[in-house]
């Protein structure tokens, strides 16, 4: 393949996947509330009965953003079983430090308008210190390959991290076909309200 059919061929991933972006964007930001509710709820009550969760000392998880799906209950659930819980901080060099809050009050609003946690009020730990990641997505395929919001931040993660990855998400954002390149990095398991897939790997 020329330098030329390379490029193009990446151009035309970049375009499949902003298309998938936009439409599948709109179709969460329509959701109901109560469906959004009822959804996230599905998929917390599976996502707790993982062996991956219970073995679990730290846990990587994400604040819920634009609709995303709510994994709160799953945190709230860790935390009462004396788990630690880390979340995101994205950084302008297109890095992630991972702190743990001091409690529920220690975040602030992000540069994405994310809650992200507060340094300050935070203790850091490293990629290779989680031992499972909850992953948000904009899709998923059936061989739990993710597609995110393209800044590339998580698949950085996962290659450092080296633990159990878990993609969680609605129904609708399971797709047959998804632009898939050689950076992307697949995950352990999806968990979405109707069903849960695994990487057989």
């Amino acid at each position: 393949m020329s330098v030329m059919d390379t490029i193009k061929m990446h151009e035309q991933i970049a375009e499949k996947k902003a298309a998938l972006r936009t439409a599948l964007r709109s179709k969460r930001r329509a959701l109901e509330s109560a469906e959004a509710v009822s959804a996230s709820r599905a998929v917390c009550e599976r996502l707790v009965e993982l062996k991956a969760f219970s073995d679990a000392e730290l846990i990587l998880a994400y604040m819920a953003s634009k609709n995303e799906l709510d994994v709160s209950y799953a945190v709230d659930r860790a935390i009462q079983l004396g788990k630690r819980v880390a979340f995101p901080l994205c950084l302008d060099n297109g890095g992630l430090r991972l702190l743990v809050p001091n409690d529920k009050n220690a975040f602030t609003v992000g540069s994405y308008g994310i809650l992200e946690p507060d340094p300050t009020r935070s203790v850091e730990v490293q990629p290779e210190e989680l031992e499972l990641i909850i992953a948000p997505a904009v899709a998923f395929d059936h061989e739990c390959r993710r597609l995110g919001q393209g800044g590339g931040y998580y698949d950085r993660l996962f290659e450092k991290a080296r633990c159990f990855t878990v993609g969680v998400g609605y129904d609708f954002q399971l797709v047959d076909e998804l632009p898939f390149e050689k950076h992307d990095v697949a995950l352990d398991a999806v968990l979405l309200p109707s069903i849960t897939l695994e990487n057989p790997r």
